[in-house]
């Protein structure tokens, strides 16, 4: 992909592997261990605190090595996205390892840019990766925030978010988990400027043993903000997955137009879905709705298609393929997108060439 990249070997930047030539005046992408060492005063504004209630982000926080900075600044918009690839092997014996990352990513008044952050897990022995990324947005700033998590069978992933949206400012998350043993995020969005704009999409699409757990907050702070989110997975096997979305309307957000669904399909007996979509109201000018669904393929759905000349085996995938596409579809950075397709058509669930 022609983007701008930057690479973290086991917490680690990789200077070598790194595209970082042709970036914009006023943008800057440094690993989070050269930022400090450069200018720690200004960064210390932003990490001296960490989110409350988060274990691993605190462990992040206090242990980590390195991570990435990225500043963007007033009124700029970056040219073309920035590609952050989280490569992690286990260690030179062979055995466990881990690896504590922070970064910060801040986008000044105005500006915009597209982040697409990629984590690839290699076989072998367990490998985990704890991270905490910070997101701070100006007023009238737009990021698309894009996350690929490829991990290995062995692999574990912990990823704590924390997003403040300044006044017109737009966040919007694409996040897709295609592998991974344990992979647990969490989402915090506080929308602290007026018309504040958030959309959060996810696709999980799990095989095996494999456990998912997604925990969203969005917090809306003032008046006018506008949330938009939907989460889907497709399980096979023995994996399960958790969605736990509250959307927090605090007092005086009047005109908040916020909406939380949850959607699932099952193509197993054995896999298990929790999901609890909910919402915390205290302004009473607003427009909120929520919802979650759980089902398995719809047997009515494929005897069209079988009635219409289509193989049971191939009905089963088109049904598959048109559930989790739609996520896919919302993606507009098209190079990312056509891999994306890619992904899904080889991680389609075996159990839908069965059941």
């Amino acid at each position: 992909l022609a983007f701008h990249q930057i690479v973290l070997e086991n917490g680690r930047l990789s200077r070598e592997r790194s595209v970082l030539k042709g970036l914009p005046p006023g943008v800057t992408v440094l690993g989070m261990a050269e930022a400090l060492a450069e200018s720690p005063d200004a960064l210390r504004v932003f990490l001296e605190k960490t989110p409350e209630g988060l274990p691993f982000a605190a462990l992040a926080a206090g242990l980590f090595r390195d991570g990435v900075f990225i500043r963007v600044g007033r009124g700029v918009r970056l040219d073309r996205p920035i590609h952050i690839v989280e490569s992690c092997a286990p260690d030179a014996s062979g055995g466990p390892a881990m690896a504590h990352l922070r970064s910060l990513i801040v986008l000044e008044p105005g500006a915009e840019a597209e982040i697409v952050e990629e984590s690839l897990g290699e076989d072998g022995a367990p490998f985990w990766t704890n991270a905490l990324t910070e997101v701070e947005l100006g007023e009238n700033a737009g990021l698309k925030h894009y996350r690929l998590q490829r991990e290995a069978d062995s692999g574990a992933r912990t990823v704590a978010t924390t997003v403040r949206v300044g006044r017109s400012a737009r966040y919007e998350s694409h996040v897709f988990t295609l592998g991974g043993a344990l992979v647990r995020k969490d989402l915090r969005v506080t929308l602290a400027g007026e018309g504040a704009d958030c959309t959060l999409n996810g696709l999980s699409l799990q095989h095996g043993s494999e456990i998912v757990d997604h925990h969203t907050i969005v917090s809306h702070e003032t008046i006018g903000g506008t949330t938009r989110q939907l989460y889907k997975a497709v399980l096979d096997g023995k994996s399960r997955f958790v969605f736990d979305g509250l959307i927090s309307v605090k007092p005086g957000a009047q005109k908040t137009d916020a909406q939380v669904y949850n959607r699932n399909l099952l193509l197993s007996e054995d896999a298990s879905v929790n999901t609890n979509p909910e919402f915390k109201i205290y302004a009473d000018d607003v427009s909120c709705k929520h919802g979650g669904a759980i089902g398995q393929l719809s047997p009515e759905a494929l005897f069209y298609l079988r009635s219409r000349g289509v193989g049971a085996d191939e009905a089963r995938r088109l049904m598959v393929y048109a559930f989790g596409s739609e996520m896919v579809e919302r993606v507009k950075l098209e190079p990312l997108r056509a891999a994306l397709e890619s992904a899904l058509r080889a991680r389609m669930p075996e159990a839908a060439e069965s059941l």
